[in-house]
């Protein structure tokens, strides 16, 4: 496990003082987020959020009889990945073979790569830790060529041994089988050669061109939900260890994921491979995902913030803040203004009309912000913000720091 326990120069936002210091000391200090030299701009997690969202798709999950291998290319840390597993995860999902290297690393044995996988030298070792028992591997395959560079790719690999997803896709979409008819010339293929298991079949509906909450948005994502379940019909007299293994669910439609594969006719393990609920955000997901208007104590709260700096007031209703493309996401749109600290934190409203790489344009109500107040804005979306920082502050309600967690991208 590689060495993180103590704070540098490299993790940003970090106070000056802590440079060099053991995490467990600097934590030893009971460090606040306001009050104890954290340099802006800064993201941090809210451990109540956190607690919550894990706490409730463990139970969503567990009351359907579904199992859950959240997808960890969001926060990409081994820290939150261990709640999630604590929690009643089934394993990992990870988005390409470095990113399993890492979690298997840290421990993780039973991982997904929600992906094809082409690179000789990855296949072969995941084939040599299949193989061994190590680990428990999945990956995707989803064409006769593909197949054949899995199969190339172990020719000198002894005892070797891959376990496979058969990827469905939808037409315009991502990656993924179509036609099913093809899916039945794989799993033929595949059937020849005893160091290949079929373990199931996957995909993404969240991929779906039109797919959303309309209700054209909503039949185009079951039809493909539905195409999946026809797909594990085919694929399932080709299981030849355990039961098939039916897989989808990304964060905005997993209730959709649910009904769908409820309906498949015989004996199967569910398995949803959301991520993006852990971290949660303002805008993207929690204006598309399935708790929307449900009770406080049934939906997820958003975990991530990033505060930063007012640098200038050049205009009366423009502020200047210390933060942007470098620091915050906004794949899905810019970083929505909710909290403000100048004499007292208090709820703020204001608009980030665009990011520059190191400044946001904030568009205000004159006379409400001052230079030097600390703005907090909730992120749009997760999974393009966690990579920025390596090290984020998980601060308790009252904003006093209680770890620090680390990314690995």
């Amino acid at each position: 496990m590689p060495h993180e326990d103590s704070i540098s120069i490299f993790h940003k936002g970090m106070p000056i003082a802590a440079k060099g210091l053991s995490i467990p000391d600097f934590l030893s200090t009971k460090p606040n987020l306001f009050s104890s030299g954290f340099q802006f701009p800064i993201m941090i997690l809210r451990d109540s959020a956190l607690e919550n969202n894990i706490k409730r798709m463990a139970s969503y999950c567990k009351s359907l009889g579904f199992e859950l291998a959240p997808h960890v290319k969001t926060p990409m840390s081994p820290q939150i990945a261990k709640r999630q597993i604590a929690a009643g995860a089934w394993g990992l999902t990870i988005a390409n073979f470095n990113q399993a290297r890492i979690m298997f690393e840290y421990g993780f044995k039973k991982l997904i790569i929600g992906n094809e996988v082409m690179e000789p030298t990855s296949i072969a070792e995941i084939a040599k830790i299949n193989g061994s028992g190590a680990g428990h591997i999945i990956f995707y395959i989803d064409s006769l060529a593909g197949l054949k560079i899995a199969q190339d790719s172990i020719a000198n690999v002894a005892n070797a041994k891959l376990n496979v997803f058969m990827e469905i896709g939808a037409v315009g979409g991502r990656a993924g089988i179509r036609d099913l008819d093809l899916l039945k010339t794989i799993l033929v293929e595949i059937a020849k050669d005893d160091r290949i298991y079929v373990r199931g079949v996957s995909g993404f509906e969240g991929a779906v061109p039109g797919g959303d909450r309309a209700s054209e948005g909503i039949e185009k994502l079951r039809n493909f939900l539905r195409h999946i379940v026809a797909a594990a019909k085919i694929t399932a007299p080709f299981i030849r260890e355990g039961k098939i293994i039916i897989s989808g669910g990304g964060s905005s439609f997993f209730d959709y994921v649910t009904e769908e594969f409820a309906k498949y006719e015989g004996d199967a393990q569910f398995i949803l491979r959301s991520g993006g609920y852990v971290s949660h955000d303002h805008i993207g997901y929690e204006n598309m995902y399935p708790f929307m208007g449900a009770p406080d104590s049934q939906r997820f709260y958003p975990a991530l913030e990033l505060w930063a700096r007012v640098l200038s007031v050049p205009e009366a209703d423009l502020a200047i803040l210390n933060y942007g493309k470098r620091d915050a996401g906004n794949d899905v749109g810019n970083p929505l203004p909710i909290l403000k600290l100048g004499k007292k934190l208090e709820a703020f409203k204001g608009e980030i009309e665009k990011l520059n790489d190191q400044h946001a344009f904030m568009k205000i109500t004159p006379g409400t912000v001052a230079v030097g107040d600390i703005i907090g804005c909730g992120i749009s979306h997760p999974c393009t913000n966690f990579d920025k920082w390596r090290l984020l502050p998980l601060v308790n309600d009252n904003y006093d720091v209680i770890d620090l967690i680390h990314t690995h991208f």
